[in-house]
């Protein structure tokens, strides 16, 4: 059989790659295709930032996809894999009514939102997978090289004549480096971009390398889709965090920095990063001396005390993400079930600022479940903040069948047409769009992306009191000129 894995806009798709290498070792000859880059990569994040605030991202040409079909045909590939989050949805159902009219290929879906709204993915798939894929991937492939019967592979939702048949989910691999590291040849991999295809491995023209030391999450944050998993996918076991061995770790990196010479960043793409200590002593040690690249890492409030800040540090920790979501408690608490309170998160930035962590902060904005009070609460929080910092600015988004979306469906918020993977764009995105919403989250988005873009070039401290009587000005006009005169020189 000759396997090809599609993702959209995300050549370092970690998890694609997993798959890939996990086919070759098992003696199937399978390929990768990243159609269309992920422009986010190549900017700074002030330019990403500013792109998405003004509604600036590329799409996909009609031509990008004809050629993605014809590489399909003249390659004859027996089947074809695509890992789907809920905001390339769009674009894979329009790709899915021409590639089902080719001969003899089987389409297979997977990925998160395969796992979230299986019942309407499957009506454009042969095979949908919930949950983690390497090993029902496998048994697949091999059953279909042998002609034979497929209806009952776990882990699968198989499309027949008669109707859809739902497996259940085999059990969690509880050893996830039984898994071969990723493979970087240019052999295995394609590139759609531009109007063209190229045959070769973008890593090896990129500065920075992602990767996962483990899986799971042990929290609910209703609006994510680790929380559907704990709840529907994986019922008391998604939560439980399962972490790599670091052997398994060293040998990866050691092929990174032998082969990608050109990365000067890993990010460790962790839900939540939270190793045990000894864990992080014994890896960043030994990280420290044969790696030796600055790394990133995505942290809970709370989560990284003055101990193991210090050992990371130490160990060449650059930046870390700290999602916040909103400046008010009561959100957090009662809307996103994140129970932590400001104190909590003053606390954890102190601890990366005293020792040289860079901190970027994630925000959702655009929210219906908050006031205009408590959108200011953010405001008033991102003032607080030890500087520099940066800011990630999200828009509230609805995941099929999360629990935020059930919300907000019950509250009359919401729509269909309003869930995440329905929106009529080729790609979509999360930031904050300075068009987007009612006047007072217009004021909102321009206040806090006018923030942002001074948070890491100069002092805000100067500039706190004339931003408490911009916001008391408003209050009393609901004039966002002002403000919005503030922002224009950043994105114009």
């Amino acid at each position: 059989m000759k396997v090809l894995l599609v993702s959209f806009f995300n050549e370092l798709a970690y998890g694609v790659r997993v798959l890939h290498s996990n086919l070759i070792e098992n003696s199937i000859e399978a390929y990768m295709l990243f159609f269309k880059r992920n422009d986010l990569l190549g900017n700074s994040h002030n330019e990403n930032v500013k792109n998405d605030f003004v509604g600036e991202r590329a799409g996909v040409s009609s031509k990008e996809i004809e050629i993605l079909i014809s590489h399909i045909k003249e390659n004859k590939y027996d089947v074809i894999g695509f890992s789907l989050v809920s905001q390339h949805f769009y674009l894979y159902k329009k790709i899915y009514e021409k590639i089902k009219k080719i001969d003899d290929l089987t389409v297979v879906v997977g990925g998160w939102h395969a796992s979230l709204d299986p019942d309407t993915c499957i009506n454009y798939a042969d095979f949908l997978c919930i949950g983690e894929g390497e090993s029902p991937l496998v048994d697949l492939v091999c059953r279909l090289s042998k002609k034979e019967k497929t209806a009952n592979i776990e882990n699968f939702h198989i499309k027949t004549a008669s109707g859809v048949i739902k497996n259940s989910v085999r059990p969690l691999p509880k050893d996830i480096s039984a898994f071969p590291i990723p493979l970087f040849e240019h052999e295995y991999s394609y590139v759609i971009e531009n109007d063209e295809i190229v045959n070769y491995e973008p890593y090896f023209n990129s500065r920075r390398y992602s990767t996962f030391i483990g899986r799971g999450c042990p929290f609910r944050c209703t609006y994510c889709s680790n929380s559907f998993m704990a709840e529907s996918v994986y019922p008391g076991r998604w939560s439980i965090a399962r972490h790599r061995s670091i052997e398994h770790m060293k040998r990866e990196l050691l092929t990174v920095k032998k082969q990608l010479k050109l990365v000067e960043a890993i990010n460790f793409y962790d839900e939540v990063f939270a190793p045990k200590t000894e864990w992080i002593k014994e890896f960043f040690s030994w990280y420290k001396t044969e790696i030796s690249i600055p790394f990133f890492v995505l942290i809970f409030p709370g989560s990284l005390n003055d101990e193991k800040a210090k050992i990371l540090a130490d160990g060449g920790l650059d930046g870390v993400w700290m999602g916040i979501q909103s400046g008010s408690e009561r959100v957090r608490n009662e809307i996103f079930k994140r129970k932590y309170s400001n104190d909590r998160i003053l606390k954890q930035a102190r601890i990366f600022h005293k020792y040289g962590v860079s901190v970027r902060y994630d925000f959702i904005l655009d929210n219906p479940f908050e006031t205009f009070e408590e959108s200011l609460e953010s405001i008033y929080l991102m003032l607080k903040l030890p500087q520099p910092f940066s800011l990630n600015l999200f828009s509230l988004k609805y995941f099929p069948n999360t629990e935020i979306t059930k919300m907000a469906e019950a509250a009359g918020f919401i729509t269909e047409a309003d869930k995440d993977g329905n929106q009529e764009k080729d790609r979509d995105s999360y930031h904050i769009h300075k068009d987007k919403g009612d006047l007072d989250s217009k004021f909102i988005n321009y206040l806090a992306f006018y923030i942002d873009s001074l948070s890491g070039t100069q002092s805000l401290e100067d500039k706190r009191n004339d931003l408490y009587k911009l916001i008391n000005d408003y209050k009393h006009s609901k004039d966002i000129s002002y403000v919005e005169n503030l922002a224009k020189p950043f994105f114009s």
